[in-house]
């Protein structure tokens, strides 16, 4: 039985407290061969001017302090077209960052997803 073309990946950390800056460390699904795409969700929206610092396989895709609000899945937008594009190779690759809270009077703890679009050719 075959793959399906895309999968959907998605890395979900918890944050806890004020300021806190929580590691990002993952890797892709080997079975997929690039990386096209990433959005993100928050549990509480209120901290969308949050940081984060996104790389694969070293490669710097979104520097320290990128603001979160640039890369957030807007509700209105159908589920697989909000995806900021990407081309990274996956098949296993090494997913690494932190993800910086800023105090904007949110609810603790919270839940961010990473959501990562997996494709084969």
């Amino acid at each position: 039985m075959s793959q399906p073309k895309i999968k959907y990946q998605h890395i979900t950390i918890q944050v806890n407290s004020v300021g806190q800056i929580v590691p990002i460390d993952a890797e892709t699904d080997k079975l997929y061969k690039k990386v096209t795409g990433v959005n993100i969700i928050l549990t509480d929206s209120l901290n969308k001017f949050s940081a984060i610092k996104l790389d694969i396989n070293t490669v710097e895709l979104f520097p320290e302090k990128f603001e979160v609000l640039r890369l957030l899945f807007r509700e209105q937008v159908p589920f697989g077209y909000e995806y900021h594009e990407l081309n990274e190779k996956g098949g296993g690759s090494s997913v690494k960052g932190s993800y910086t809270d800023i105090n904007t009077g949110a609810t603790y703890p919270y839940n961010v997803t990473i959501s990562l679009r997996l494709e084969n050719d």
